[in-house]
Order: C-alpha cells, then sequence, then structure tokens
C-alpha cells in the first residue's frame, strides 16, 4: 500500500524518507473520501495516510520497521459526502485547514449564464434573443439532472459533473 507514496520520496537515511535536499514536498490528495469503506468502516488508504501524518512516518510490512518522512506537506480535496463519496472522519480532518466552497443554487447559475447568454444572443442573433432564457432555463435543468441521476460511485469514479461542463455548453454556443 504505501510503495506508491514511498516511490515519490527520496531515501535520506535506512529509515528516513524525503523530497530532495533542501526541499520540501506537497502531497496533493484529490478526493480524498472517495476510498471505498471495509466491512468494519475502515478505509485503508485514508488510514495510511492518517498514519503518516500522526506519526511523521509509516511502517514498512516487509522488513518490519518504522519509517520516518519529513519535509512533506499535504493538501487534500473533496466533494461532500454521497453518490460514492464517503463523509471525513474527524480523525484526519483534524490535521487540515478546511475551506468551503458552497455549491451555486439554481437561481444563481440562471441569472448567471442567462447574463452571458443574452448579451451574446442579442449581439450576434437579435431576433432570436426571445429564446435565450429558455436556453439557459433548459441547459441548467438538464444539469441539474444529471447531477442527480449521474453519480460517481468507487467503481465508476472516472467524471464528475460540475459547473465547468455547464459553462462549456455556453462556451460552444458563444463560438463565432
Amino acid at each position: 500500500r504505501g510503495r506508491v507514496f514511498e516511490s515519490k520520496l527520496e531515501k535520506k537515511s535506512r529509515k528516513l524518507l524525503g523530497p530532495l535536499a533542501g526541499k520540501k514536498m506537497i502531497f496533493f490528495i484529490d478526493d480524498l473520501n472517495m476510498p471505498a469503506r471495509e466491512v468494519f468502516g475502515a478505509q485503508p488508504p485514508i488510514e495510511l495516510l492518517r498514519q503518516v501524518i500522526d506519526s511523521k512516518g509509516l511502517y514498512d510490512l516487509e522488513k518490519l520497521s518504522f519509517k520516518n518522512v519529513k519535509d512533506l506537506v499535504f493538501v487534500g480535496c473533496c466533494a461532500p459526502p454521497g453518490g460514492g463519496r464517503n463523509p471525513m472522519t474527524a480523525r484526519l480532518t483534524r490535521h487540515f485547514h478546511m475551506l468551503w466552497q458552497p455549491a451555486l443554487s439554481r437561481d444563481s447559475m440562471t441569472t448567471i449564464f442567462e447574463a452571458i447568454f443574452v448579451g451574446f444572443i442579442q449581439t450576434m442573433y437579435p431576433s432570436k434573443d426571445r429564446f435565450a432564457a429558455q436556453i439557459v432555463e433548459a441547459s441548467v435543468n438538464v444539469y441539474f439532472n444529471v447531477l442527480t441521476k449521474l453519480l460517481p460511485t468507487p467503481s465508476k469514479s472516472h467524471y464528475t459533473f460540475n459547473l465547468r461542463d455547464l459553462s462549456k455548453i455556453f462556451q460552444g454556443i458563444c463560438r463565432d
């Protein structure tokens, strides 16, 4: 389990791992809450990460010894629980500074995209501007349907729909 983690670090001494001399390394963990839970609720990748942060190292299961790590900073991100994502444990989150970006409401999305799209339609196709609000409303509705019906799971986590997908629809339409 820890082999991928260890492969990114340099061996500084027999029992010490870290980045190149004089450097610090940032480990970015995307979708931190995606690992599937075991029968008893544990998430082995999360527990390994927590052990490295808590104990400043990890156990080598082949040599049955502890390897220390230094000069590492961990940054993680995750989406709210649901659709294959699990709640984060306090044992792990206590090591991170938490930032929360609330999702835009349906009304906010409609207002933003309507302002952009209406401006484009009035400039390029003035006779069609009466359809702009309907196109935006339909696009936002499709987006929210996709969000609720095409949820990621641990076995199919290849894509998560987000606001960027909705904006690409309007970018495509607004091309000259």
